[in-house]
């Protein structure tokens, strides 16, 4: 009993000076969001999370829900007018303040006639965050459908998004 009970201390010693990095856990990923935006054009060659600065800038703000629980999402992007490469810095909030982040690469191709966007697809690359996402890492892929209702200035777009993949938490 003696052995029994010294492993089990040792064992609850050891997890509790471990580095944050052997506690890492992988958890799967998936939700769908609802998004707004507002799309102008990029006059000041603004550029997002390192990448590249293209013609037009889009900032969109929505909600949603997923296996980690209800989201709020947040994405600053540049994108190639007319179809193409989009690339872009995203933040997933929970309710309780807990922020994961992630680049945002993706491509599009040009609207149907009606104004709808129906492939466009990417991957969040996860780079960290705060609370419970402390230290995550991982990727997911997105597929997305945009529409773009009538001429507004700026325009706004209403997208739709599906999110599958691996973050791992609880590292540093």
């Amino acid at each position: 009993m003696t052995k029994l009970l010294g492993s089990c201390v040792l064992a609850a010693v050891t997890l509790a000076i471990a580095p944050q990095t052997a506690l890492a856990y992988d958890v799967h990923f998936q939700g769908s969001f609802a998004v707004s935006a507002s799309a102008t054009s990029n006059v000041e060659n603004m550029a997002y999370c390192g990448g590249p600065a293209y013609n037009v800038v889009v900032e969109a703000h929505g909600d949603g829900y997923s296996s980690l629980g209800a989201l709020s999402l947040s994405l600053m992007k540049t994108l190639q007018y007319g179809g193409g490469p989009m690339h872009g810095c995203l933040t997933l909030t929970t309710p309780d303040g807990d922020s994961l982040q992630a680049t945002y690469d993706g491509t599009e191709g040009a609207a149907n006639a009606n104004g709808f966007i129906t492939n466009a697809s990417g991957t969040l690359t996860f780079t960290g965050g705060t609370g419970i996402f402390k230290g995550a890492k991982g990727s997911a892929a997105f597929t997305a459908v945009f529409g773009l209702p009538g001429v507004s200035a700026p325009p706004n777009v209403n997208a739709f998004y599906v999110v599958r993949g691996t973050v791992s938490v609880g590292g540093n």
